[in-house]
């Protein structure tokens, strides 16, 4: 019986100290953090997409800016293209008036200064700059697959 006595108790006694076995293992193993990490990233998933949102519209906007300078830039140039033909009609106007004696007669110099002065202004609105042709539309990019 004295032999029994242990086992007994150990019996008895096992199912009370179990639970407090295992909470003190619980305490002492490393914890695992899986909800954690997993959260960051999600969050800065969504803090990327709200940056990739913004950029898109700021990118939209620079966009829209650059076609409306261009369209002044071509009716800039469409201007003073129709002014270099101004100025190249004017040319001929005043080649003819020379030969028809414009310049001929009393006071004659003045007038032929009149007519050089008049060539060298019209002369500095002929080199009217050519616009580039616009760069090429960039291709869409590929749609972007969600990871499984």
């Amino acid at each position: 019986m004295k032999k029994l006595l242990p086992l007994a108790a150990f019996v008895i006694l096992s199912p009370l100290a179990l639970p407090l076995l295992r909470s003190e293992v619980a305490a002492q193993a490393p914890k695992v953090q899986q909800p954690a990490p997993q959260a960051e990233a999600e969050a800065e998933a969504q803090s990327l997409e709200v940056r990739v949102g913004a950029l898109e519209k700021e990118l939209a906007a620079q966009k829209q800016s650059n076609e409306q300078m261009r369209t002044l830039l071509e009716q800039t140039l469409a201007y003073l293209d129709k002014q270099a033909k101004a100025a190249t009609a004017q040319l001929a106007v005043l080649d003819e008036a020379e030969k028809q004696g414009f310049a001929v007669g009393e006071n004659w110099k003045s007038r032929e200064t009149l007519l050089a002065g008049m060539r060298a202004q019209l002369q500095g609105q002929l080199g009217v700059p050519k616009l580039p042709p616009p760069p090429p539309a960039p291709k869409p990019a590929p749609p972007m697959r969600k990871r499984p």
